[in-house]
């Protein structure tokens, strides 16, 4: 008969060669497993591989290599934005605009690779085109940008602008323009001061009557 001692050694390296085998497996399978992406309908899944772009990923289920890819998902719906804004006339009058915008992901390269918020940047990018299209025109030109509503030629100064962001603009239109007023009652005119009066002028001081005739003196 095989002593115990000597099948128990027998069958502990058997023992830990498949618990270390199973281990492995399930790492294996995790990293595996952590490749998934899932993208959705409204976005897109910007693959790099080691900091280089490979691609750009459409909705689904889609795998990146782990360890080595990593993905950016970037929205591709168009999102409302109110712009509000001080600019001034082409006949130097202050005005205070409202705007409404229309603008969205159009390049998910450009966008997943800008250093700023591509959304921010590109809202300033169009207060900074409203702004010209105010100062080229005078304040009583003001009601035909209202009146137009989406221009075309507004919204194609709009999308160079914000190009370099990856972002596309499909509407662009100023909704209010006003001309800000101080309230007379808050801040009254200041009165101008009251004149000086001239300083008087220095009088003679007066005559000291001439000495009369000494009584004990005999007439001449």
């Amino acid at each position: 008969m095989v002593p115990l001692a000597a099948l128990a050694a027998r069958e502990s390296p058997l023992a830990a060669s498949t618990a270390l085998l199973i281990v492995l497996g399930l790492v294996v399978a995790a990293v595996a497993v952590s490749g998934l992406r899932r993208v959705e309908a409204s976005e897109r899944l910007v693959v790099r591989r080691f900091g280089r772009t490979r691609g750009v990923r459409g909705p689904g289920l889609r795998y990146l290599l782990p360890l080595a890819d990593t993905g950016v998902r970037v929205p591709m719906g168009a999102r409302p934005h109110e712009i509000w804004l001080r600019a001034m006339t082409r006949d130097g009058v202050s005005v205070r605009v409202k705007a409404h915008a229309l603008m969205g992901a159009d390049d998910p390269v450009r966008y997943a690779e800008s250093a700023d918020s591509p959304s921010s940047a590109a809202q300033a990018s169009t207060e900074l085109v409203l702004r010209g299209l105010i100062a080229d025109r005078d304040l009583a030109d003001l009601p035909s940008l209202l009146a137009d509503g989406d221009d075309p030629e507004m919204v194609r100064r709009v999308n160079e602008a914000v190009r370099p962001w990856g972002v596309a603009a499909s509407l662009v239109s100023i909704t209010d323009a006003t001309v800000p007023v101080r309230s007379a009652a808050q801040n009254p005119p200041k009165s101008p001061p009251p004149p000086k009066s001239p300083p008087p002028k220095s009088q003679p001081p007066p005559m000291s009557p001439p000495p009369s005739p000494n009584p004990s003196m005999p007439p001449p």
